[in-house]
């Protein structure tokens, strides 16, 4: 009987991956796939911006599972939504605080949210996407 195989990533992946070259897209090799980070598709070039797990090394690989779509500054105005690529609807971290979410407008309350640190739920997010 075969085991499987498990992906992994160390914590504090935001500390080590925010920054990096501008506009370069980065593969990260796991035991089964890869996570592609691309940098600077906002209005900084060096920051992470997108964040998604693939089968291969390809720019335009579609991700598996839901994606990180990072919007990053000095740390005031942080916001993370964790969502399909083609999705309507997700979870979004913002001050301090994940609540879902959808691009539709609509006269709704928003949903109870929970407080975490951006740091741990982005590490809980990069765990959910590799363990496809």
């Amino acid at each position: 009987m075969s085991e499987k195989i498990k992906n992994s990533i160390p914590k504090g992946f935001l500390k080590k991956y925010r920054y990096g070259k501008a506009n370069e897209i980065l593969f990260l090799t796991l035991q089964k796939g890869f996570l592609r980070l691309e940098y600077g598709l906002y209005d900084d070039p060096e920051i992470l911006c997108l964040v998604s797990y693939v089968n291969s090394k390809k720019k335009d690989a579609l991700s598996i599972g839901n994606r990180l779509e990072l919007n990053l500054g000095d740390g005031n105005y942080d916001e993370v939504t964790f969502i399909a690529e083609m999705g309507v609807s997700g979870l979004q971290w913002s001050n301090g605080e994940v609540i879902w979410g959808h691009t539709y407008d609509d006269d709704s309350s928003p949903s109870p949210g929970r407080k975490v640190d951006l740091d741990t739920w982005i590490d809980e997010c990069i765990e959910s996407m590799i363990s496809k």
